[in-house]
């Protein structure tokens, strides 16, 4: 852990630190070199031109309990809440990947709160979910602003839910809600608060398959019927190669879940003797 970087949150009542801590500091010039020593070790270690700052739901209780960011606030008077914290948080971030030679990727909050970003940069809209106006009018903010956008609403796949949930997610055309504009890509997700290591590759596959062949697929590929024997097929190869993905429907595969000791066991057969790694499917 490296000390101070992190908000030290304050009972507003007694004005005394509450034993908890919040997000990253902002007026604390360690957090700035943290940060740039943890992004050149990234650049260092991978070749990607783009990175993702995040920058969504960011609770600001705990800056506001906080009397040494307040008395910062009241020496620097461009910044006036909360909101311009993040925004001075977020320039300063991007600064440093700019001269780190990346790009990035952000949540829309950084878009829709004005923050000055680049022109290359990419807006990930998160917002809206099923409700498709508000979507299109997200969309064509960012798109009309020259950026470009990858949505997420229609597929957050932590949502749990009972049946064939798949064919929501499949029905979803990317274009429909791009009206007059161009989409960058469409990106599935799966966050965490009922998920971990022990469920999240069954919870994501093969359901994150519907969406791939959803945004590969031309606008009249739409018929659920057609799709599910091929997810169904994608969740038997899965299995076979001892994935633990969860079926679509009730259904079996010849070769089923071989268990955790056994997985790897048939891999290597099948590697061995050099066979299709091709798997049958039935309903």
């Amino acid at each position: 852990a490296i000390p101070g970087i992190l908000t030290q949150c304050y009972d507003k009542t007694t004005g005394q630190p509450d034993g908890t801590t919040g997000p990253l500091d902002p007026t604390n010039e360690s957090t700035y070199d943290f940060l740039e020593k943890l992004y050149t070790e990234i650049k260092a270690v991978f070749p990607d031109k783009y990175v993702h700052v995040g920058g969504d739901e960011v609770p600001f209780g705990c800056w506001e309990s906080n009397p040494s960011i307040a008395k910062w606030m009241a020496a620097h008077p461009n910044v006036t809440d909360a909101a311009k914290l993040e925004q001075y948080y977020e320039l300063r971030l991007l600064d440093i990947l700019k001269r780190l030679g990346f790009s990035y990727m952000c949540w829309q909050e950084i878009f829709d709160n004005g923050v000055q970003i680049l022109p290359d940069t990419i807006v990930n809209v998160w917002k809206g979910g099923s409700d498709d106006t508000a979507l299109k009018k997200e969309l064509q903010a960012v798109t009309g602003a020259g950026y470009r956008a990858v949505l997420s609403a229609p597929w957050y796949l932590d949502y749990i839910s009972y049946g064939e949930d798949w064919k929501k997610y499949y029905l979803v055309e990317p274009d429909n809600l791009c009206d007059n504009c161009e989409l960058f890509g469409v990106e599935a997700c799966m966050w965490s608060e009922y998920v971990d290591a022990t469920n999240f590759i069954s919870r994501s596959w093969p359901r994150t398959g519907t969406l791939a062949e959803r945004a590969w697929s031309p606008k009249n590929v739409k018929d659920v019927d057609a799709a599910s024997p091929r997810l169904n097929e994608l969740r038997c190869k899965m299995i076979l190669r001892g994935i633990r993905a969860e079926p679509i429907h009730p259904s079996f595969c010849l070769t089923e879940w071989p268990g955790d000791a056994e997985a790897e066991t048939v891999r290597a057969s099948i590697r061995r003797a050099g066979l299709d790694m091709r798997a049958e499917s039935y309903r």
